[in-house]
């Protein structure tokens, strides 16, 4: 920004007329159609001099050139450029205007986009008003972590890079500092000479905003590619604030069109920069702790939502469309709900700046306040309660705004005429379901319950049911009336917004739930049993029913009201006699699934001392359960899925009452009951109750109903029996758990062999071509019955204990889950139980090939992925694991763009409910999803084991070797894939990200997550559930990656600025190597900090690998900087003896980590040794290669004598001999157990059996020959520390 003396010219540059515009932008447009961008540039460079040079300094020229440069890959000098249309001499009338501060975002990509051979090569583009800041990558992981503020300059190690990289620029260098006559590069000398060169134009006055409509679209065009929604969205604020000034009368209707065109355009730009918000945090009143990340975060929204806001209020005034009305009052509430939030996240910061009790140091204090300063745009944090008051008034203001508005609306639709007849044109104008929705909203929002009611109860809809209306079957005129009625389809295209009109099922919707708010039940009661005449199968319906007519507002431990039970008995039955009668809904659900409800109902509201009232109600629903499996059974796939609740509360209730015996025969009673069941629909049994004149297509839908049924009733014995053994589970070290369950599934259920006989001769019945052979690709009814088998396999190899553990149940369960699978190839629900089984098999490759064959892609990626990501890192195929976890990044990635597009496109088109539905998920859901957050901390895990040329998860033919194509691993590439990697954490889709992520996070519960999983697609699993990760667990997990990974880039970085000792005296230390230390040390502190904070509990292996990291990063900074606080006494000699202390302290904790290893790993545990590689082995085999090399450049290398060199040559060792026990542990798991054959005799086909077996060897031999070189690299470096010195 400049003076306020300056006075901005009228008009920015641009075509004077039509003719000298076309000349000029025609051949440019006509190379970037053609995507010869070499061209384009070539049209758009400016001269060298200055003549006839006019049309180059044309905004759409140079919008042209931006865009141009951005497709060259050229992306710091379009950001340049772009930053010099936007801020360079642009005069905005505002109170105190930063253009570092308003154009932040742009700013820090191009300090990102700039190193120091871009400072020294200044280009002819470049802006004379961007003062570039070169922030080196310790300073940007500080930045935002929102640590303490740190200085700006260039550091020695980025200059030596430069002149490695360029040595035509070295000398460029040396001239200049020459020319200057200075050779400092101290910070304040390479802070001032860091300037860019002045771009072409020098602005002589200034400039105001960009107003275009052509070159705001054009240079938005780059900032969506470049991701800074910021900037875009305060561009166009800049821009309709500038266009207001001229909105009058006095416009052409072309001027009116632009304006409109730029408010609306405005209006979707910010609503498309709120999606890049994070949700807010949610929890229970107080417990909820924010960090700045949050502030900054929530005031973006409210910022946006307030552009949004005003200009829709311009546009609605501006054009006087409805539409355009609806999306102010939608605005403003959105608005409101913003400012709720960033008010209860300014009030929680204010609360613990001033707690007298505060844990928190001046120096923490002083930070902190620092950057809500900056965030919030304040000189004082005293402000903090007066900005609070301030939003809270227009909080209130808000949603009366959107109700007025949303008021007004509905009536002009209501009293619309056509202005050519003056006839009302009812049809026509009726209010939409739009914009009802948005003036309920309104009313909500402020709690006018009654209100709302109200406007719910005038609203004219068509009939629940088109084609139902009175007695003769004619609708009456009102709701006739509010039916649009469409000619063709230019009544959609020529209509602004929804013409959708609100409909009957809504209506009742939303006044049952008012209903129930305002404790008018019993007239929610009648709108619910009207849903229900016309919606009988919708189940949230008939809970509705229970909440008005039975619950009705009681506490949850008061009893229920008897008289409102029994009316939804009656009406239920009522329903299912009307449904019967009327023959249209035979297999009708709901009603029915009701009856068992209100049984289970009564007992769940009863307490334990009533045991003889609750054996008559547990008696009940045993009944109604039984009922309801009779009815259904045979008909639906699905009704074990409806009745598994009412079984587990069944057995539950039943183990609570005293009459032990009484209620233990009712279990047994049910038992009975699905025994017989399955034993009279054995298709066995079949062909007894077939007729002669039955056809083949009877004779199969009655094999079908057998079918389900026999499938059906043997589910309910395994859910019997695996609720009893859950109620039993304390009782498993004396062995009642196996009996009484074991004895259970022995006399109720089937055999093994009886039901693969069944499930072999439901083959032989199968319709036109099998699957396998080409068919439609559809499931096969069967495969339920080898998905109970492979459950029993799993309960019975659970039972066993480690003595007598053996893999042939499992490898059963395998070889039939196989078999299976060839004869149904797409049934997903086979292949995620043969994931399991061989998952307990620890035979990763197998389960990965299955896991390739069920085509998981899209949103699956978020919600199936943890079904193989954690089997894949314990089983060593980390290139699998990586490909995986960039393919969750990618689809978000891709989901952020599209969310942007299609909310904006609803929004437009007037479903702004739904539009926000889109953002919402985005928010909420997407940017912090649990898989996310995994994928980015196993991808910087297992970094260093990529290895490309082995994708397929083969055995090695070639040569592996650590950090082949990424990560660190102590090697000399460490110091640029460690800059590369804080400039790639910029985005919030990209895996570095998780640096970040774990900064900002004092502790587990500090972290925003969305558990996306869908643990839905394991409802196969009844007798025995594979334990996933709890979401908690998979947070503590990513975010430690996070520390880790954090610590190596900053020991890396440290270590490259070091500077050796010259004549035995210790290195002068540059700010840059203090900054980087304290980094460092800062760092360590707030991992252990995190640790604490979270509760985490580590083994005594991790622990001990953990504690010798950090003390390694503390020996770093201590060699580098010494006591680091001037001390006269700080010495070569001092360092080194601080050095050794700690070396010496590590290589203790390396050998309790090699003793406990015995204790914690199974002596053939290859699973512990994958897992441990990537998270503990690695990053300590990075820090001490480091520490290695740190100890050299000091003279106490490998084949020195110093005591520093001997103290790490042990360490270095002691981890070697670990190494090696780890190596044995790998060759005991690639041939630990005993494959032979199955433990009893079983009819399948033993040619699976056999390939199951040959699997699970490949895939443990796969396992050690991907893990094992890696360990051998890794010994062989290590043990190199004892080469004496020759």
């Amino acid at each position: 920004m400049s003076s306020s003396a300056a006075i901005p010219t009228s008009r920015r540059p641009g075509p004077p007329n039509e003719q000298a515009s076309s000349k000029i932008l025609h051949p440019i447009y006509q190379a970037i159609d053609a995507h010869n961008y070499s061209k384009a540039l070539k049209l758009t460079v400016p001269p060298s001099s200055n003549a006839a040079a006019e049309h180059f300094q044309w905004d759409i020229v140079r919008a042209l050139r931006v865009h141009a440069l951005e497709r060259s890959g050229k992306r710091r000098e379009s950001l340049i450029l772009l930053w010099d249309m936007l801020a360079n001499g642009v005069h905005v009338e505002s109170a105190v205007q930063d253009a570092t501060k308003t154009w932040h975002e742009l700013r820090r990509r191009i300090e990102t986009l700039t190193d120091a051979s871009d400072l020294v090569d200044s280009d002819a583009h470049a802006s004379h008003a961007l003062q570039i800041q070169l922030f080196d990558a310790v300073q940007r992981l500080d930045m935002a972590a929102f640590d303490a503020d740190v200085p700006a300059f260039i550091t020695d190690a980025a200059v030596a890079a430069c002149k490695d990289s360029n040595h035509a620029m070295e000398n460029k260098y040396k001239s200049n500092a020459a020319g200057k006559g200075s050779k400092s590069k101290s910070k304040a000398s390479a802070t001032h000479k860091a300037k860019t060169a002045p771009t072409a134009r020098q602005p002589q006055s200034l400039l105001p905003p960009i107003t275009d409509e052509t070159v705001l679209q054009t240079l938005a065009v780059t900032l969506r590619i470049e991701g800074l929604f910021d900037t875009m969205s305060e561009m166009y604020h800049q821009a309709v604030v500038e266009a207001s000034k001229t909105t009058g009368s006095d416009l052409t209707l072309e001027q009116r069109h632009e304006f409109g065109t730029i408010l609306e355009e405005a209006v979707c730009v910010h609503f498309k920069a709120v999606s890049d918000c994070t949700a807010l945090k949610r929890g229970d009143g107080g417990d909820v702790k924010y960090n700045l990340q949050d502030l900054q975060a929530q005031s973006n929204l409210a910022k946006y939502y307030e552009r949004m806001q005003t200009s829709c209020l311009q546009l609605a005034k501006h054009s006087g469309e409805p539409l355009h009305f609806q999306w102010t009052a939608m605005a403003s509430l959105w608005y409101k709900q913003s400012l709720e939030d960033l008010v209860r996240v300014m009030e929680y910061f204010h609360r613990c700046l001033n707690k007298n009790d505060s844990k928190l140091t001046d120096k923490e204090r002083g930070r902190i306040e620092r950057w809500i300063l900056w965030i919030l745009g304040m000189q004082n944090i005293n402000e903090i309660p007066d900005r609070c008051q301030m939003l809270k008034q227009k909080m209130g203001l808000l949603p009366r705004l959107a109700e007025s508005l949303s008021f007004r609306m509905i009536q002009n639709r209501n009293t619309g005429k056509d202005e050519d007849t003056g006839d009302t044109q009812r049809n026509q104008y009726a209010p939409s379901e739009t914009d009802w929705d948005v003036y309920l909203e309104a009313l909500l929002m402020q709690n006018k319950l009654e209100d709302a009611l109200e406007v719910l109860r005038g609203i004219n809809c068509p009939p629940l049911i088109m084609g139902s209306g009175d007695k003769d079957g004619d609708v009456d005129d009102n709701s006739n009336n509010c039916i649009p009625q469409i000619h063709d389809e230019d009544t959609i295209k020529n209509h602004t917004g929804t013409i959708l009109p609100y409909t009957q099922r809504k209506k009742l919707e939303q006044m049952s739930k008012i209903a129930l708010k305002l404790g008018k039940f019993e007239e929610a009661e009648g709108w619910f049993k009207e849903l229900l005449t016309s919606f009988p199968d919708q189940w949230t319906y008939w809970l509705g029913l229970i909440d008005s007519c039975v619950l009705a507002g009681l506490p949850s431990d008061r009893a229920i009201d008897e008289e409102g039970w029994k009316r939804c008995q009656s009406f239920a039955d009522d329903i299912i006699t009307s449904k019967d009668a009327s023959q249209k809904h035979p297999t009708l659900r709901g009603p029915h699934l009701f009856l068992i409800e209100l049984a289970a109902l009564k007992v769940r509201h009863l307490g334990p001392d009533v045991t003889e009232l609750k054996g008559r109600l547990l008696m009940q629903l045993r009944k109604a359960i039984c009922d309801y499996g009779d009815k259904f059974g045979t008909l639906a796939s699905c009704c074990f899925a409806d009745l598994r609740v009412y079984l587990e509360l069944f057995v539950q209730q039943c183990s609570h009452t005293e009459g032990e015996r009484e209620i233990a025969g009712d279990v047994f009673l049910m038992m009975k009951w699905a025994k017989g069941l399955w034993m009279i629909h054995t298709q066995s049994s079949s062909s007894k109750c077939t007729e002669e004149g039955d056809t083949v297509s009877d004779q199969l839908r009655e094999r079908r109903k057998k079918l389900r049924m026999y499938i059906f009733a043997i589910q309910v014995c395994y859910c019997l029996a695996a609720a009893v053994e859950k109620l039993n589970q304390p009782d498993v070290s004396s062995g009642n758990t196996l009996t009484s369950t074991m004895d259970l599934l022995q006399n109720y259920t089937p055999s093994l062999n009886e039901m693969i006989v069944e499930w072999k001769t439901s083959l032989t019945f199968l319709p036109g071509v099998p699957p396998k052979d080409g068919g439609q690709k559809e499931t096969l009814p069967g495969d339920e019955i080898v998905l109970l088998i492979s459950q029993y396999l799993h309960l019975k190899t659970s039972y066993e204990s480690k003595e007598t553990s053996s893999p042939q149940h499992l490898l059963a369960a395998a070889g039939l889950l196989e078999e299976a699978i060839e004869h149904s190839p797409y049934n997903p629900s086979l292949k995620i139980a043969a994931i399991g089984v061989y998952s307990r098999l620890k035979s990763a490759h197998r389960a990965f090939k299955h896991y390739e064959d069920m085509g998981v892609k899209y949103i699956q990626l978020d919600s199936c992925s943890y079904l193989i990501l954690p089997l894949l890192v314990r089983g060593g195929l980390y290139n699998q694991a990586i490909t995986i976890s960039a393919a969750i990044l990618r689809f978000h990635g891709s989901t952020s763009k599209d969310v942007k597009d299609y909310s904006t496109k609803s929004f437009r088109k007037g479903y702004l409910l739904k539009a926000n539905e889109i953002v919402a998920f985005q928010r909420e859901k997407m940017r912090s999803s649990v898989q996310l957050c995994q994928a980015k901390s196993l991808v910087m895990d297992c970094a260093a084991l990529l290895n490309t040329s082995d994708s397929s998860g083969s055995k090695h033919t070639c040569e592996v070797r650590l950090g082949a194509e990424k990560g660190l691993c102590g090697c000399e590439e460490d110091t640029m894939r460690a800059e590369q990697l804080v400039r790639d954490s910029e985005s919030h889709f990209n895996a570095p990200s998780i640096l970040h992520a774990a900064s900002n996070a004092r502790a587990v519960q500090d972290f925003c997550s969305s558990d996306n999983r869908d643990m839905t697609v394991n409802y196969f699993e009844i007798l025995y559930r594979h334990q996933h990760s709890l979401e908690r667990e998979m947070i503590t997990e990513s975010l430690m990656r996070g520390h880790t990974q954090g610590l190596l880039v900053r020991a890396v970085m440290a270590t490259e600025l070091a500077k050796a000792p010259k004549k035995g005296k210790i290195p002068k230390c540059t700010d840059g190597m203090l900054s980087r230390c304290q980094s460092l040390l800062t760092a360590v502190q707030k991992a252990n900090q995190f640790i604490d904070n979270s509760g985490i509990r580590m083994n005594e292996v991790d622990r001990s690998l953990w504690a010798v990291s950090c003390l390694l990063c503390e020996v770093i900074t201590t060699v580098i900087q010494g006591s680091g606080d001037g001390d006269a006494s700080d010495s070569l000699a001092e360092r080194e003896k601080s050095a050794v202390s700690s070396v010496i302290l590590a290589g203790t904790h390396v050998s309790k980590a090699r003793c406990a290893s015995v204790m914690y790993f199974d002596a053939a545990d290859g699973e512990a040794v994958c897992k441990l590689l990537p998270d503990r082995i690695i990053p300590l085999f990075t820090i001490i290669e480091t520490t290695a090399r740190l100890f050299a450049l000091f003279g106490w290398g490998k084949r020195k004598t110093k005591e520093a060199a001997g103290a790490l040559a042990n360490l270095a060792l002691i981890l070697g001999d670990f190494l090696t026990d780890l190596l044995e542990i790998m060759k005991r798991f690639r041939s630990s157990d005993c494959f032979e054959s199955l433990v009893e005799d079983m009819p399948f086909d033993i040619g699976y059996f056999k390939n199951a077996t040959q699997h699970v060897v490949s895939s443990r031999g796969i396992t050690a020959d991907l893990v094992d070189p890696f360990l051998l690299q890794m010994k062989e470096a290590l043990m190199s520390f004892a080469v004496e010195e020759s």
